[in-house]
């Protein structure tokens, strides 16, 4: 991922995060040391954001993540395809058997649609299949923004104990926390984001455990787009 598309994540997440606690939080320019300068009213506070990851994590990080990085590659090549050749914001939603020679099929048979003289919210379901493999059943909705993805990334177990990789994520952001305090102040906060749209950030906490905070002021989980468990010390 990109700095610019990085830093436009964490500020969502950040924006979301407030908006669910009821806080006005004003957002200052990017940063790195930490992620951003936050002023709450009268308080100002720096934030670090951190994504966490259910299922197996390597020394490149999470294998789960990987694959859907990959997968939406693929989906994201056939939007600016199609999108060549016809300019038309789709909802676009894979299921089924993503091997190339179906994907192959996807766009002549979005474009064989006919979208264009199609009103806004129109939806159609596709079949696709070479003969050769499993099918893949392309569902479409003319839209006003684009959104294409596959359901194998969407739809999946969710993972109830995130505490150890909550903890894991804590003392690895807590290491920097010297250079944090120099270059902002001692109020140095921590966000936590699980994002749950795509299968590999499906971690839900089903009861608030104790948390070291490792000199961290607060730190919030945020199983994105549900509510925001915040942990102050006091626990």
């Amino acid at each position: 991922m990109s700095l610019p598309l990085k830093k436009n994540r964490e500020r969502f997440f950040v924006d979301a995060a407030a908006k669910l606690m009821g806080k006005t939080w004003t957002i200052g320019p990017d940063r790195e040391h930490p992620d951003l300068l936050v002023t709450e009213g009268a308080q100002q506070f720096g934030l670090e954001v951190c994504e966490i990851f259910t299922g197996q994590q390597g020394r490149a990080g999470s294998a789960m993540k990987e694959m859907e990085s990959h997968r939406q590659r693929a989906v994201d090549a056939l939007r600016r395809e199609y999108e060549a050749i016809s300019n038309i914001p789709l909802i676009v939603k894979l299921v089924g058997d993503e091997c190339a020679e179906n994907l192959a099929l996807v766009v002549p048979a979005l474009v064989a649609e006919g979208l264009a003289s199609k009103p806004v919210a129109y939806q159609a379901k596709i079949d696709l299949n070479t003969g050769l493999r499993a099918g893949l059943r392309v569902y479409v909705t003319k839209a006003f923004r684009p959104n294409w993805f596959s359901m194998k990334d969407r739809v999946g177990f969710v993972d109830l104990d995130p505490m150890q990789r909550i903890t894991v994520e804590v003392k690895k952001k807590s290491e920097k926390l010297p250079q944090y305090r120099q270059d902002v102040s001692s109020d140095i906060r921590l966000l936590i984001v699980a994002d749950h749209i795509n299968n590999s950030g499906k971690l839900m906490m089903e009861e608030q455990a104790p948390l070291d905070m490792m000199g961290f002021q607060a730190a919030y989980f945020f199983p994105y787009p549900e509510s925001v468990i915040v942990f102050d010390g006091s626990i």
